[in-house]
């Protein structure tokens, strides 16, 4: 009986570090990509893109696809208006609004990055600990003489 126990626990303690293993890893890789994310946050996860369908990685890009939805036929919205009717002109109206929602963008995907961050870390240390753990009892059963 007393091996059925101790074989029981070994399996019992090898999947628990195997598992460990398996979230340090994929925490690893959490880590990386919000470092990622961090270092250019524009870019962050598709995020070139705003709210608005426009491109944020530079102006002119942002402001040439503003006066080309501003040329398109009209689109009418779930009320019925005109979605294209509240197209800005000027350079610096759009320039605001550039910057406003460049902000915005980059304030979320530093959250989110710094979020992803912080808990892959606490992971890492919490698998850490736990295999740390179970290794060690898993040294003790099987260095044990075995009872007959």
């Amino acid at each position: 009986m007393d091996r059925l126990n101790r074989f029981v626990a070994q399996i019992y303690g090898y999947a628990v570090c195997l598992i460990t293993v398996i979230v340090m890893l994929i925490s690893i890789k959490g880590i990386i990509d919000a470092a990622f994310d961090l270092s250019d946050p524009v870019r962050a996860h598709g995020g070139a893109f705003g709210r608005s369908g426009r491109p944020l990685t530079n102006f002119e890009l942002y402001k040439m696809d503003a006066r080309r939805e501003a040329i398109r036929p009209p689109r009418p919205g779930p009320d019925g208006r005109d979605l294209t009717a509240d197209t800005v002109s000027s350079d610096a109206d759009l320039r605001r609004m550039y910057e406003a929602e460049r902000e915005a963008q980059i304030g979320n995907t530093k959250f989110q990055a710094t979020r992803s961050l912080f808990s892959g870390l606490l992971f890492i240390i919490l698998a850490g600990v736990l295999f740390f753990i179970h290794w060690r009892w898993l040294k003790g059963i099987t260095s044990a003489p075995a009872a007959p």
